[in-house]
C-alpha cells in the first residue's frame, strides 16, 4: 500500500485562537511548540506521521500591522520546515517549508474571512485537479463542513486535526480520519 500524497491546509486563525485559549485555561505547552501570539502556532510533530506523504503545507493566518511586519511574519512562518518523501530524482527525501498566506486585518478585529475563503478555494482546487490524493485540514471550525462534504463527494479522503477547544461536534464524525492535536501540543 502506498502512502498518499497529502496537501495540508492549516487554518492558522483557528489554531492559534484555540491554542491560546487552552494555555489561558491552564494547559502546559510542550517546549518545542513554535508560537507567535495571535498569528502562528505549530509543532513539528504535525508533519511526522508515517501515514501521509506531505507534498505541500499551507498556513493561512491574518495579522495587523504595516507591510514590513506582514513580510516578516511570512518569513518566520516559511522558516518552519518539514521532511517529506517524493518520487522525483535519486533522493527519496526532501525538506519543505510551510507556505505562508498572511492576510492583513484591522487591529481590533479577531478574525478575517480571507482565511476561510482561501482555504475553501485551495482545497476545492486540489480536489478538482487531483493534485493531492488526501487533503488534511487543520481546524475545528464547523464552517468547513460543506467543504469537507464536497471534497469527499469528489472522491478525496479528507482528514481533520484540531484542538478539542472550540471543536465543532459534527466535524470528527464527518471526515475519513479525525485526530486531536491536544497531545501533540500539550504535556
Amino acid at each position: 500500500m502506498s502512502i498518499p500524497k497529502t496537501f495540508v491546509f492549516a487554518d492558522g486563525e483557528n489554531l492559534v485562537m484555540r491554542y491560546q485559549a487552552m494555555v489561558e485555561a491552564g494547559r502546559n505547552p510542550k517546549k518545542d511548540v513554535i508560537h507567535i501570539p495571535d498569528v502562528f502556532v505549530w509543532h513539528p510533530d504535525i508533519t511526522t506521521w508515517s501515514c501521509m506523504d506531505i507534498q505541500r503545507a499551507i498556513y493561512y493566518t491574518s495579522a495587523s500591522g504595516d507591510q514590513p511586519k506582514i513580510k516578516s511574519l511570512k518569513s518566520q512562518i516559511a522558516a518552519t520546515t518539514f521532511d517529506f518523501t517524493h518520487e522525483y530524482g535519486d533522493v527519496p527525501e526532501a525538506t519543505g517549508q510551510l507556505v505562508p498566506r498572511v492576510f492583513h486585518k484591522q487591529a481590533k478585529s479577531r478574525k478575517t474571512r480571507n482565511v476561510d475563503i482561501y482555504i475553501i478555494i485551495d482545497m476545492m482546487r486540489a480536489a478538482h485537479l487531483n493534485s493531492a490524493e488526501t487533503l488534511l485540514l487543520l481546524s475545528g471550525d464547523g464552517d468547513y463542513l460543506p467543504l469537507v462534504e464536497e471534497c469527499m463527494r469528489l472522491g478525496k479522503p479528507v482528514w481533520v486535526c484540531s484542538f478539542s477547544s472550540g471543536l465543532n461536534d459534527d466535524l470528527p464524525t464527518s471526515v475519513d480520519l479525525y485526530e486531536s492535536l491536544d497531545e501533540i501540543f500539550f504535556q
